[in-house]
């Protein structure tokens, strides 16, 4: 089967894809790596699954002039940080929030953390989608201050 290249997914991550934390029981945050498309584009994301893995999510429009869509996530930091390592190179718009992804793995992974770190996290990713110029190094500043 053919495999795309590293730069056109990474193209993918930055135009069609997501990059965010899920908190599981209360206290683990962990990041979360999606790409959505319409589900006319089932084959593309297929051909994705079977080069990278990752969990295919349908949903269904409720409004009856969309489209439904299907994501193709990769959650966790042994499913999102191996793709997000190999691609933030290639990234343009999300490189940021990549890195910052990248450096929780080295600084939380594993750790039970306070509901203020949790939110700092969360509104740190939110201001990096806002402002694309924001870097991931203050983001981390940020978080640590709260560690």
């Amino acid at each position: 089967m053919k495999r795309l290249s590293w730069k056109y997914l990474a193209g993918l991550i930055d135009g069609e894809g997501c990059i965010d934390v899920q908190v599981n029981q209360g206290v683990y945050v962990r990041p979360r790596l999606r790409i959505g498309l319409a589900n006319n584009s089932l084959a593309l994301l297929g051909l994705i699954q079977n080069s990278h893995g990752g969990l295919l999510e349908h949903r269904e429009s409720k409004n009856p002039k969309w489209q439904s869509s299907t994501s193709l996530v990769w959650a966790g930091y042994n499913q999102a940080c191996p793709i997000l390592r190999n691609h933030v190179n290639h990234l343009f718009l999300k490189r940021e929030q990549a890195r910052f992804c990248l450096w929780l793995e080295s600084e939380i992974k594993g750790k039970q953390v306070s509901t203020e770190v949790r939110d700092a996290i969360r509104q740190e990713l939110k201001l990096m989608k806002r402002d694309l110029h924001r870097l991931s190094e203050k983001a981390q500043e940020s978080v640590i201050e709260l560690l």
